[in-house]
Parts: C-alpha cells; structure tokens; sequence
C-alpha cells in the first residue's frame, strides 16, 4: 500500500486528502482517495501522479465523514475520475454507504471500516492492518488538553482504537504522525479520562 498525501490549497480551508496506490501494472488494485476536500485544488496532483497503467487515477472515493471541507471537492473528482463514492452514511453523490468493521479493498490491500462518533455522528476511521496506519478524519486522536467533554460513544470509540497495531496516522488536518501512532492514541485516551474525573 503506497499512502500519498495532497498538498491543501492554501486559499481555501480544506482537509488533508489521501491517495492510496498498489502496482503500478496490477488491474485489481484500487486507487483511492480519502476525503477529496473542498475545492478542486487536488486534481492537478492527482493527475501528475503515476497511479498505474491503464488505471483511473481515482477509481473510488472513501468519505471520513460528511462535512464540507471534506466533501464539496466531491463533483469535481467525480467529474474528473468517473469514481464511485463510499460513506456512512447516505448523501448527495454516494453511491455505497458503509459499515462498521466492514473491509474495503484499497490499492492492493485492505482497509477496515470503524465507526468512530465524536466529531460528527457519521464519522469514521479507516484501518490498515498490514500498514499498521489509520486514517483518522477529523476523529480527535491528538487531545492535548485537559478539562473537555466528551461523550461516553467518543470515549468508546477511543478505547477501541487504542487495542490496535497503529504506527502511522494520517489525520484530517494535522500533519501526518508516521511513527509513534498507538503511544498519541493512548496519551489522548488518557487525557479524556482525567477530564471525565476533573
């Protein structure tokens, strides 16, 4: 699995995007991309990228959730790619709604759906086992301070993403973690337990 993050426009308040390749000549990969943003601002990259031969670049897109600086670059990619779009939950241009623990085939791997409420109710992280990576959206996995509120599903879901193997996480906004990933889980996870005791 080969995870290419995009650059952001800086005009424009976006989300981190992620593109994820296999081979280069292997017609059963699939290339996706994570969150397209909120503008076209992408495609460029996208297009000047060697994702395979004979390959859409983008042959589906995968949704962490339905907010707008996610999803508003969506007909762009779609105009662009002709690629298919997976969500939680049902919304304009999606065309396959998701489900918690379901596994989708992403460049030549697999990536496990986890639903993971908090920010949004719709909200998901998307988990590579063989990369130890997770792609986080706008979950919050890096809570610094002390003395917020959180809900018993967030804290859950938290709890639940600590008892995997992560070394990398690609988050919605911040800059990628690439090794260390499980210890920022669990440094978060204790920082919204004390809070719960605060």
């Amino acid at each position: 699995m080969k995870i290419v993050p995009l650059k952001k426009s800086p005009a424009t308040y976006s989300c981190c995007s992620y593109l994820i390749l296999g081979g280069w000549n292997r017609m059963d990969d699939v290339n996706t991309l994570v969150d397209p943003g909120a503008d076209d601002y992408i495609l460029d990259e996208i297009r000047a990228i060697s994702t395979g031969f004979g390959k859409q670049p983008v042959e589906q897109v995968i949704l962490t959730h339905n907010h707008f600086d996610h999803t508003s670059g969506l007909p762009a990619v779609r105009s662009a790619f002709g690629c298919r779009v997976l969500a939680y939950r049902q919304g304009p241009g999606v065309d396959e709604v998701l489900h918690d623990r379901q596994f989708i085939r992403a460049g030549d791997d697999f990536l496990q759906v986890l639903h993971t409420p908090g920010h949004s109710s719709d909200s998901i992280c998307l988990y590579a086992p063989a990369a130890e990576a997770l792609f986080s959206g706008d979950t919050p996995v890096r809570v610094r301070g002390e003395g917020g509120s959180y809900t018993e599903e967030y804290r859950a879901a938290l709890q639940r993403l600590c008892g995997l193997k992560i070394r990398k996480i690609f988050s919605g906004h911040d800059e990628p973690v690439l090794d260390g990933g499980l210890e920022v889980l669990l440094r978060t996870l204790e920082v919204v337990q004390r809070s719960e005791t605060a």
